[in-house]
């Protein structure tokens, strides 16, 4: 049996008992949805500029990978707080 609560996090119900279970869209904040969201259009802007030849030397692959840096520490940060409210 499968139910939502209030904030949109999905409950699975165990012998009579729910568990939460982690849901990034729900746990993101507006401004961490929007920055993920930016960033993730910006990634592919960057990769078009790489040259043909010693890409992974280019600066516009380096900002590439510090976008997807960026992107995976919001997204560890919003696991961070909902472990830190639900468990």
């Amino acid at each position: 049996m499968v139910s939502l609560t209030a904030f949109g996090n999905i409950s699975v119900v165990l012998a009579g008992q729910a568990v939460a279970q982690f849901d990034l869209a729900s746990a993101l904040t507006k401004k961490e949805s929007r920055m993920i969201r930016k960033a993730e259009y910006m990634i592919p802007y960057h990769m078009a500029r790489c040259p043909n030849y010693g890409w992974k030397e280019s600066p516009e692959f380096a900002r590439a990978e510090e976008l997807k840096e960026k992107i995976a520490g919001i997204e560890s940060k919003a696991k961070k707080r909902w472990e830190a409210n639900y468990c």
